[in-house]
């Protein structure tokens, strides 16, 4: 039974643009590992019409600031966890994705380099509890994605989006 499925084709047809992030993006680049809730990015834009879409389903919001939104579903339904950003960075990643079947439907993620720019920043987060999931994810991303990490994309996009020592910290993990 379908349980992410629901979600994408509400979003979907109600026009909303989204990419799936976090746990579910860092197994569909290949890197196993245990996941159930929901991450999605969206454009800021996007957020009153999502919330609308995804009313009729249950869900309901516990948490919402700026840049994040949380929200608890009705049973048989995944936590849906949203960050929030600007139309401008909505697009700039847009530009950098990969298709993929998820559930049975067509989703978006962030390639495997955004995707390692999204868990940098989100280490950044002083209040961030899942520190060495967050650097598991990064190594196994870039092991089955098989970056080359002398690439000066990557680590630009290292010293741009992640702390300082962030590469010499990635080279000990591998």
């Amino acid at each position: 039974m379908p349980i992410y499925a629901p979600v994408f084709k509400a979003l979907s047809e109600a026009g909303i643009s989204f990419l799936v992030i976090g746990g579910h993006a860092v197994v569909l680049h290949g890197h196993q590992r245990n996941t159930f809730d929901l991450d999605l990015l969206l454009a800021e834009a996007f957020l009153p019409n999502a919330k609308s879409a995804l009313e009729p389903l249950g869900y309901t919001s516990y948490f919402e600031s700026g840049a994040f939104l949380q929200l608890t579903p009705r049973r048989g339904l995944p936590p849906l966890d949203i960050m929030i950003v600007d139309a401008t960075t909505f697009q700039r990643l847009n530009q950098f994705t990969e298709s993929r079947t998820f559930d049975g439907e067509q989703i978006r993620i962030p390639d495997a380099k955004r995707l390692v720019a999204l868990k940098l920043h989100a280490l950044k987060a002083s209040t961030r509890t899942t520190r060495d999931k967050d650097w598991s994810d990064i190594v196994g991303i870039i092991l089955a994605a098989q970056l080359d990490i002398e690439d000066p994309e990557f680590q630009d996009i290292v010293q741009t989006y992640g702390e300082p020592g962030a590469i010499a910290k990635i080279k000990r993990w591998l």
